[in-house]
């Protein structure tokens, strides 16, 4: 054998590929195992973003179909469906907590079990029934989160403590709902929470909030329509303690009449917004003649402010309920957004009391219940 065929059979002993076939197979084999570990462990599975419904029903309503659907504001994202085997069902997918989602069933023609919640990641247990319920780590959160405002809002409301008691209870009650909207203002859970407390006019916490919302939520018309009533509710604030605006209105004999007219007759002067569309209105009314007849002889007065454009509409609801007090309306759209501008309204039924001096002492927006409170801590003095 020449020297260049040993080299050539020399490198080839060398280069030789190390496994066969078999075991090839084996070390793939065993990848994929230690890759099935990891995928499967839970220190790996609980950090992805993904949600796992389980279901169940009563099992008279196996095959029926259970639905899930997903949204984007009031629009549908997406929809998804399986059928109940043995009194469950199941759905898994990614979390979504833009907008609360919705697992419905329909077990009659005419009858839905159904249920809002937000997707989130990790275990989520659903019942359905006519009172369903949900089960998952959020749900807990917020159920404890109730269950202290409670607490705090069971404070605020006890009878006889000082000014300072008061003061501190309702501190300890905003700043506690601060910090738990706080946790989830990044996403649809805490925007809900934020739509869901706007109400409070007095919460020092709204515009600190508002401004942590992220940047697309703003836009939303939810949290628009919030922000836009908090502003007026500011502003109607702002016109306490200032002097009443005028405004020319007519009665029913088409005659001009302005506020001014009934300043200064009466200790205290209610201007009682409404119109004879506003079911709210006429609902109240026969609390509002109750609050009239008790209170009249120590100088209440009321003078009735109707938002009717029409004023056949205006004198028909005016007939139906009775004349007691003097009643004038607008008569013109125009000029309804006009005098809804200047008493900053935001919505009927809306009323202001004004003093003998002619200056705004109350705003009255949570309707006659509000009304009675403040009539009652008036005349105690």
């Amino acid at each position: 054998m020449g020297s260049l065929e040993k080299y050539i059979k020399k490198r080839s002993t060398k280069t030789a590929f190390p496994y066969s076939i078999t075991n090839i197979d084996i070390e793939i084999k065993k990848c994929l195992f230690v890759l099935g570990l990891l995928l499967f462990s839970p220190s790996i599975y609980s950090q992805v973003s993904t949600f796992h419904v389980k279901g169940k029903v009563n099992p008279e309503y196996n095959d029926n179909l259970v639905t899930l659907s997903t949204f984007i504001g009031e629009s549908i994202r997406s929809i998804d469906s399986t059928y109940v085997v043995d009194g469950q069902f199941s759905f898994e997918g990614t979390e979504y907590l833009y907008e609360a989602s919705e697992i419905s069933m329909r077990y009659a023609a005419d009858s839905v079990f159904a249920i809002k919640f937000f997707l989130e990641r990790g275990p989520i247990k659903v019942e359905l029934k006519k009172k369903s319920r949900v089960i998952s780590p959020y749900t807990t959160d917020y159920q404890q989160y109730l269950d202290s405002c409670r607490k705090l809002w069971d404070v605020c409301t006890t009878k006889g403590k000082t000014a300072a008691f008061y003061e501190k209870g309702w501190k300890d009650f905003f700043t506690y709902k601060f910090l738990y909207k706080k946790k989830y203002i990044h996403n649809g859970i805490g925007r809900s929470l934020f739509l869901d407390d706007a109400h409070y006019m007095n919460d020092p916490y709204f515009y600190t909030l508002y401004d942590l919302l992220p940047e697309n939520d703003k836009l939303r018309y939810d949290v628009q329509d919030a922000y836009n009533s908090r502003k007026y509710q500011d502003m109607q604030e702002q016109l306490v303690g200032k002097l009443f605006i005028d405004f020319t209105l007519k009665n029913r004999n088409d005659k001009e009449v302005k506020i001014s007219d009934y300043i200064g007759k009466s200790q205290l002067l209610y201007l009682d917004f409404w119109a004879s569309w506003c079911g709210p209105c006429l609902a109240q009314e026969t609390h509002i003649k109750e609050l009239y007849e008790r209170y009249k002889a120590n100088g209440f007065d009321i003078l009735g402010i109707s938002f009717d454009t029409s004023k056949e509409s205006w004198s028909k609801a005016l007939d139906k309920k009775g004349v007691i007090w003097p009643e004038l309306y607008v008569g013109n759209q125009e000029r309804v957004k006009e005098l809804y501008k200047l008493y900053c309204i935001t919505g009927i039924p809306h009323g202001v009391i004004i003093d003998k001096t002619g200056k705004i002492v109350y705003n009255i927006v949570a309707q006659w219940q509000q009304l009675k409170w403040v009539l009652e801590e008036y005349y105690k003095k």
